[in-house]
């Protein structure tokens, strides 16, 4: 898809309140960071503005929305005030120029978040099971764009699947993310969201009640998962549950 002629920008630094756009970039460096790295004070922003801008003046009420290949919004972080210092020509993995800018340490801790978007956006439609292809250490960051795009895109923590029976497989499940990641797409497909904590998967199941019948899961190798995730975990989960009617079987 095209905007103007042109590739669609992945970011848009839009004025909250107004929706107004101040700048399209394809690329943001120093946005998405480790959550055990120190805060970077310098944000690359590769893209150009589509309103007058003031180098060394504050932009405030800004908020970094995603968009996919459609230039609908999929994900947002409020970021308040920016501050742009420079601007640099010809730099970035597109040789694009843009500016050097503060988010005054307003960072997302989840690396990988950053490549996910970016299949997010694609346009190709996500398939079951994808989250399971990114390493282990990237569950987080794929629940994390999961739960962030689900309540973007205008979707309420509920179920939305009709199946009467969801199935899990525990040897997916690594680490107590897999396990959101694992149920979020057994529930509501892949993508989907169902919880990202015990209080989160209980407000889903709140919100659900009032859908029908209460759905059956199915766990398989739920000693495999039981493992990785921790036993209290696996049992807190099981708790929740059943406590709103989930019918479980471990296999």
């Amino acid at each position: 898809m095209s905007e103007s002629g042109s590739v669609i920008p992945l970011y848009r630094l839009v004025e909250e309140e107004s929706g107004k756009v101040i700048i399209a970039a394809h690329e943001i460096s120093g946005f998405f960071v480790e959550s055990d790295r120190a805060q970077a004070d310098d944000i690359l922003i590769f893209g150009s503005a589509r309103e007058p801008v003031r180098l060394g003046k504050d932009l405030s009420d800004v908020e970094l929305r995603v968009v996919n290949s459609f230039g609908k919004a999929i994900g947002s972080y409020y970021i308040g005030r920016v501050g742009l210092r420079s601007m640099f020509e010809g730099e970035g993995s597109l040789g694009q120029g843009g500016f050097v800018a503060t988010f005054y340490g307003h960072t997302c801790p989840y690396a990988a978040a950053e490549a996910i978007w970016r299949r997010w956006a694609s346009g190709s439609p996500l398939v079951k099971g994808e989250w399971v292809r990114h390493p282990v250490e990237s569950h987080d960051s794929w629940l994390h764009v999961v739960q962030n795009s689900w309540f973007e895109t205008g979707h309420a923590a509920k179920r939305y699947g009709v199946g009467e029976i969801c199935v899990i497989d525990g040897r997916q499940i690594l680490s107590e993310s897999s396990f959101y990641c694992a149920l979020g797409e057994s529930v509501n497909g892949p993508g989907g969201y169902f919880g990202s904590t015990l209080d989160g998967l209980a407000d889903c199941l709140a919100s659900s009640r009032s859908a029908g019948a209460p759905f059956k899961l199915v766990w398989e190798h739920f000693s495999s998962a039981q493992e990785r995730m921790g036993a209290s975990l696996a049992a807190s989960a099981m708790d929740v549950l059943r406590e709103f009617g989930v019918e479980v079987t471990t296999r």
